[in-house]
């Protein structure tokens, strides 16, 4: 949803970080919606996690949480370039709190959102004054009372058809006098960026002595991606080959 309405052409990053039973839940978002995810708990206290558990409660459990969102630039020769915005979790219950707080502290533009979720489906809707020019600030059009009105409707949206509707239909059935305007539908998918090409570039930053000598140790060496749960595994002739491979390379590019 916040990919969606930023105006860039690389891979947004959403990380909510602390000191609660969860310590890291981080997505990740590219221009075609591709998407991917993690959560890595604090194995110490996961047992207080709870059905009715809050964001402060799971994340923001001594003050030290935060929520960041981080304009990854595409080029990786530009990476240092990307910008970050961090907000500490003070006050919020919920993720919709935490990103709105982000948002206004950021744009300058207070946004309203509606999240919900189950097991199978996650649902958001997000009301957003328009941007004064230049991206800061509010339209010196606004009008408070439409900005009022909309959000009066907005807040009558259950969970239950958030879940259960096509989006569509839940802005008909909130706005049927507003006659919003519909933009093209667009479908998120998962997407992950794990490749055994990737995990061997890996395994080679080891060096060939230490990759070496873990694969002699262990029999074969194992990676698994946390974002899709695939394991790779290399025994020690495709360490040997990983090596020989780039060391053949490195020989062709020195002709």
């Amino acid at each position: 949803m916040l990919a969606g309405s930023i105006t860039f052409n690389g891979p947004v990053l959403l990380e909510i970080a602390g000191d609660g039973p969860v310590r890291l839940a981080m997505v990740e978002v590219k221009p075609d919606l591709g998407i991917r995810a993690v959560v890595r708990l604090n194995e110490a206290e996961a047992d207080k996690i709870r059905p009715d558990s809050d964001l402060n409660s799971l994340v923001n459990a001594h003050g030290k949480g935060r929520c960041a969102l981080t304009l990854v630039q595409p080029d990786p020769s530009l990476r240092s370039q990307s910008y970050q915005g961090i907000v500490d979790l003070a006050g919020s219950k919920t993720v919709a709190e935490a990103l709105s707080a982000y948002m206004t502290q950021s744009e300058q533009v207070e946004p309203r959102m509606w999240l919900s979720s189950d097991a199978t489906a996650a649902s958001g809707l997000m009301l957003q004054k328009v941007a004064a020019e230049g991206g800061k600030g509010t339209d010196p059009d606004f009008d408070p009372e439409d900005w009022n009105r909309v959000q009066k409707l907005a807040e009558t949206v259950t969970p239950d058809e958030q879940l259960k509707l096509e989006p569509r239909e839940v802005l008909k059935r909130l706005f049927w006098q507003e006659n919003p305007q519909m933009g093209t539908p667009k479908a998120p998918k998962f997407e992950c960026g794990c490749s055994r090409d990737r995990v061997g570039g890996m395994i080679r930053a080891l060096g060939e002595e230490d990759a070496l000598a873990l694969v002699e140790e262990q029999g074969k060496i194992e990676v698994t991606c946390e974002f899709c749960g695939k394991t790779y595994a290399f025994d020690p002739i495709d360490v040997h080959q990983l090596f020989d491979e780039h060391a053949a390379k490195g020989t062709e590019t020195r002709h």
